[in-house]
Parts: structure tokens; sequence; C-alpha cells
């Protein structure tokens, strides 16, 4: 079995029933903060027969637990040695994500559907088809090499966003330090037909703790004959570049 898909509520009973508690409580606390604790039992058996319909669950030791074949899926959501998320935006302008788990069974990729009430796992065949999946979920364009556009501080990136979501049309004057004025007008025409929205990369890895640290991050931005990547976000500088093999892998 190679995918599972589960509804948020199946997807809470899991890590309760596989002991994964903490993780269990976060989403319970995400999307039902208000839930009293009968009500809770009762979306628990809810859930339970959903997936007793699904034949993952067996009765063992006088509770219902995963089967061995189904069990590594939940596993993989906890045991993640990291994760690579990647977002963007629907039709609708909400937003769409796709994460990529490293565990030491292998690469698991977990996408949210339906305004996250539902979570799609599978189990990939290695990680070069998380390359692979993050350049067709983001639709990136590959230039065929790293060509540099700009380097921005953030209150000069963040003027761009604002003027983007706004429809405002000012000069900007620290534009003029581009090399390739071509290419930085094609981006800002890009970000303006964007509103200033923005697709991103993020890789997070895990303490001993489980707890996450966000390791790098990248933004990218489609456009009409290039994508862009925007790098040094912790760093609060803000490199422009066309898309290019090497800066895409370089998050992973």
């Amino acid at each position: 079995m190679d995918q599972l898909s589960l509804s948020i509520e199946e997807l809470i009973f899991s890590f309760y029933s596989e002991g994964y508690f903490e993780q269990g409580m976060s989403l319970k606390e995400a999307y039902y903060p208000a839930l009293e604790d009968e009500r809770l039992g009762f979306l628990f058996e809810i859930a339970c027969r959903s997936l007793l319909a699904k034949d993952v669950l067996e009765f063992r030791n006088k509770q219902y637990r995963y089967k061995a074949d189904y069990r590594h899926f939940i596993q993989a959501m906890n045991d993640a040695s990291h994760t690579i998320k990647a977002s963007t935006f629907g039709q609708a302008d909400e937003e769409v994500s796709t994460s990529f788990h490293s565990t030491q069974g292998g690469v698991y990729a977990h996408q949210t559907l339906y305004d996250q009430q539902v979570h799609r796992i599978r189990r990939l065949e290695d990680e070069q088809q998380v390359d692979e999946q993050v350049t067709a979920f983001l639709n990136i364009q590959m230039s065929g090499e790293h060509t540099p556009v700009i380097t921005l501080h953030a209150d000069e990136f963040e003027i761009i966003l604002e003027q983007a979501s706004k429809a405002k049309d000012e000069q900007l004057p620290f534009l003029s330090k581009a090399v390739n004025q071509e290419l930085m007008r094609a981006f800002v025409v890009d970000v303006w037909e964007r509103k200033g929205k923005m697709d991103s990369l993020m890789k997070v890895s895990y303490d001993k703790d489980n707890m996450p640290d966000v390791q790098s991050m990248i933004f990218v931005i489609p456009g009409k004959r290039h994508s862009w990547l925007v790098s040094g976000i912790k760093e609060n500088k803000f490199h422009i570049e066309t898309a290019h093999r090497d800066g895409l892998r370089s998050i992973f």
C-alpha cells in the first residue's frame, strides 16, 4: 500500500491510537479548540468506524490499532528527520501545501486538500521524486543557468510586495542597481500579476524532542517567461534570481 487518505478527524484519531498523543492534541486544538471530551469521544467513534471501513485497523490489546501494512504512514508523520514543505495558492486563493517527510523508512509526501480537511499521504520511491514533485507542484520553469537579478534589503522587498498587493505603480529608485534591467522589469511585472503573493519552499528539521526548527526557506514566484527564486530570507537579504536546478536543490 503506497497511499492513504484521511479526513482530519481520522488523522487526529490515528495519532491517538498509535500513541502520538502530543501530535493528536496539537491537531485537536488547531481544528476543534472548543470541543469537549464527550464530543471528542463521539468524534473518535465515527473516525474509528470510518477507518475500519477502509480496512486499515484491527482490534489488538483491547483497542483499535493500525494494521502493520498501514502503520508506517502515521509513523512518517511523527518520526521524520526533516521535512520539506511546498506551499502555493489554489484557484480560490486558498493556500495549498505538500510536505515531504524524510524518515528511516523512506520519503513520504503529505498533501492537504479541501482547505486542509483531507490529508493524503504517499510513500515515494526515492528523494529524486521530491525534486520532480516540487517542480511540478509549484509549476517552476527552470532556466539553463544561474542568473542573479538583484539583492534587496528586507524593507525594499516589502515595498515591492506592498505595491503589487495594492496595485500601485510608482517608480522605485533602488531597482536601478539591478545588473540586468530587462530581467528586473520582468520580475516586477510577475510579482504585480500575482498581487504580491509568493509560493514557498521551507526545510524544517527536528530535535530530540521532535520540536521543529526552520533551517532554510525560499520564495518561488512563477512568471510568464521565467520562474523566480528569492533566497536569503533568514538573513534579511533577498537574493532574486531566475529559477535553476541548483538553486532549488540547495534547500534539500
